[in-house]
């Protein structure tokens, strides 16, 4: 569907129309709350970023999501088709949140009042590397910080889009990045400090690998990509679910850090150890209720985050809202960081905790990431972000597939 050009004295493009409701997505808090980095807010309602080759505008409306190319590299395809259905997978728009939605009050009736306050909140499916080297550099950082650091990345190894909103860079491939000689030392005067050289094992590895690598981790089960992952130079647990979430098609894997720490405590823990009328509040499935309150019972010994803490927190929202999990772990998180969604709140940095060690000195710091909860009390960015590459083939039709997308 096309929408009548818009002319705002710079640009003068045609918008096409995606043909999604608000209450299956919406830009913001999506592009913002800690999932991706790239995005710049460039307009009422409107987020551009440098993605498959183009510069895409993404702009929200009351009733559906626009998109339209202000630019492209030249191998990118200018067929505006191309565009939508790459767009269409980013943005997973063959998942119905409602209906998931749907399925989560089922187990937790309470989802209701959160499936209304954070209406819209999707799972994106980003480039994996992108989405890799960005979350390495999220250990004890903030948004605004992450979104600079990945800017300066891009303008150092990316390619340049110029348009009438300005320049813009892609994200570099590996292949790019390791034209370098010399990664680390660049890396570390971008302002990645200790992962600098991360950075440079895992260009360095990736390269001698085949070029599909990574994107055949999405065929293998959680368990073996998340080992594969966490054999690369500074992917700890939480780094390996968020590529797993937000890559890799694993509906299921559910990045814990103190938020998501707190909520299971919080929200699930008292409820599921707590008295009769209390456990009535939740109508849990009768194959899975001796498990769920047996993982409640041994997380409510927890007081503070911990390594164990972090297992336990995860197979019990995992076991709450399988086969999905990592996609209500997403509106979770949300909700506990509404307050910070305002791009014109200025909030302070807060650093993680760590989960059994002290912060590593530079010595302790080749044992690769530090095995933290990340707090990510993510301070949102005045300039948000995104990223992602690849289609997959369709899955099979479910009550969690719409039909004509």
């Amino acid at each position: 569907m096309t929408i009548t050009t818009e002319t705002d004295n710079r640009i003068s493009v045609v918008w096409q129309d995606l043909e999604v409701a608000p209450a299956e997505l919406r830009l913001d808090p999506t592009l913002i709350c800690g999932q991706a980095f790239r995005w710049k807010c460039t307009g009422p309602n409107e987020w551009t970023c440098a993605i498959f080759g183009h510069v895409v505008d993404l702009k929200q409306t009351s009733t559906s999501v626009l998109f339209r190319s202000l630019g492209r590299l030249p191998t990118a395809s200018e067929s505006d088709d191309e565009l939508r259905l790459l767009l269409c997978d980013y943005l997973q728009l063959h998942i119905s949140l409602q209906a998931l939605c749907e399925q989560w009050i089922k187990v937790d009736p309470e989802f209701k009042k959160l499936a209304q306050t954070q209406i819209g909140v999707r799972i994106l499916r980003q480039p994996i590397v992108e989405n890799l080297f960005t979350f390495i550099a999220s250990s004890n950082n903030n948004i605004r910080r992450i979104t600079m650091l990945v800017d300066k990345l891009c303008g150092k190894y990316g390619q340049k889009i110029e348009t009438e909103k300005g320049a813009f860079f892609t994200f570099p491939s590996i292949q790019m990045i390791a034209r370098d000689s010399a990664v680390e030392q660049t890396m570390k005067e971008l302002g990645f400090g200790y992962r600098a050289r991360y950075y440079a094992k895992i260009v360095e590895r990736l390269v001698q690998l085949d070029d599909t690598y990574l994107e055949n981790l999405r065929h293998a089960s959680v368990e073996v990509a998340r080992e594969e992952l966490m054999n690369l130079s500074g992917v700890g647990p939480k780094v390996a679910d968020c590529v797993l979430l937000m890559s890799l098609d694993k509906a299921d894997a559910v990045p814990v850090d103190t938020h998501i720490w707190q909520v299971a405590q919080k929200r699930y823990v008292g409820r599921l150890t707590g008295s009769k009328s209390e456990l009535a509040s939740m109508p849990l499935p009768s194959d899975k209720q001796e498990q769920i309150r047996e993982l409640a019972q041994k997380l409510s010994a927890f007081k503070s985050p911990s390594t164990k803490a972090y297992e336990l927190a995860q197979a019990l929202i995992v076991t709450l809202f399988s086969p999905y999990a990592g996609w209500a772990q997403g509106l979770l998180f949300s909700d506990d960081l509404v307050d910070s969604l305002d791009p014109t709140a200025a909030k302070p940095i807060t650093k993680s905790r760590p989960i059994s060690k002290p912060k590593p000195t530079p010595a302790k710091r080749k044992a690769e990431e530090p095995q933290t909860i990340p707090k990510q009390e993510h301070e949102t960015a005045a300039e948000p972000t995104a990223k992602r590459t690849g289609l997959r083939p369709r899955p099979a039709s479910s009550v969690f597939t719409k039909s004509g997308l």
